[in-house]
């Protein structure tokens, strides 16, 4: 659909398809709803924030300016932890997801999991910084009924990485979309993403702040054969791959988005490499 016809549906509550088979009218208060919502749009207010929600893999979730919204890109990092969870000889699996935002990617697992683990799919854990996004992610679990299969928590990643790490907890997987984006770049980019929590999007002077924590941490909280799995920026793939070879890691993949980009690094914890 058009931005245009997002919005008509929703301010209307109706299908794409009525919008032309039935000629519904706007009423006065369909009209200033209407005009509240382009004069958003037109300020540079992306469209998600307006209409309140999106699909992730078929999945609705609420969204607004709490977390980042959910990237197509995201869900090949979703459907490549689905694909490994296939050859999973344990269920349920625990998964770790760092930097949660809307909980899309928890949401996705734990709804989905159960189709590629013997039917009974996973637990997990995620973290965010931000109370704000931690309460937005509860909501949508609550909304897509799974909120009995992810434990939220509002801290620190690396603080809370630690934490799990002083209690001996140790996961099946571990899988972010972290912040990836330099901190000097974070002014030139689109007007409708500056909308977006630069909290969710900022990864340091290189863009790898995160990427760097998460994989030191997780060759420690990673069980034998556990899978990391990473959303990355562009051109980061060199980096990357460097820094990973100095670990305890193994099996390294790099996945590219639609647009031919590498966008997905998956790689196996191996306790006989470290």
């Amino acid at each position: 659909m058009t931005e245009q016809e997002l919005i008509l549906t929703e301010v209307l509550n109706c299908n794409r398809i009525d919008l032309y088979l039935g000629s519904p009218s706007l009423t006065k208060e369909n009209k200033e709803r209407l005009m509240w919502m382009q004069q958003r749009r037109m300020s540079g207010e992306p469209l998600q924030y307006i209409i309140g929600h999106c699909d992730f893999m078929g999945i609705p979730l609420n969204v607004d300016e709490r977390a980042l919204i959910p990237r197509p890109e995201t869900e090949i990092l979703v459907e490549c932890v689905l694909e490994k969870m296939k050859a999973a000889s344990k269920s349920p699996l625990n998964i770790l997801d760092l930097g949660t935002g809307s909980g899309n990617v928890a949401i996705a697992l734990a709804s989905l999991a159960s189709l590629a683990v013997h039917q009974k799919g996973c637990f997990v854990t995620s973290v965010d910084i931000s109370p704000g996004a931690i309460t937005l992610a509860k909501e949508n679990a609550q909304r897509n009924n799974v909120a009995d299969r992810i434990q939220f928590v509002c801290g620190d990643m690396q603080s809370f990485m630690r934490q799990l790490m002083s209690e001996g907890k140790s996961f099946d997987g571990i899988v972010s979309n972290p912040p990836y984006i330099k901190t000097a770049d974070l002014s030139f980019l689109p007007k409708d993403v500056q909308h977006e929590p630069h909290t969710a999007l900022d990864g340091g002077k290189d863009g790898l702040f995160y990427h760097r924590l998460i994989v030191e941490y997780g060759a420690r909280l990673l069980r034998d054969q556990g899978l990391l799995a990473l959303e990355i920026g562009d051109g980061q793939r060199v980096d990357l791959a460097q820094m990973l070879s100095q670990t305890s890691y193994q099996q390294v993949q790099f996945i590219k988005d639609y647009r031919g980009t590498d966008r997905i690094i998956l790689a196996t914890h191996s306790l006989e490499k470290g």
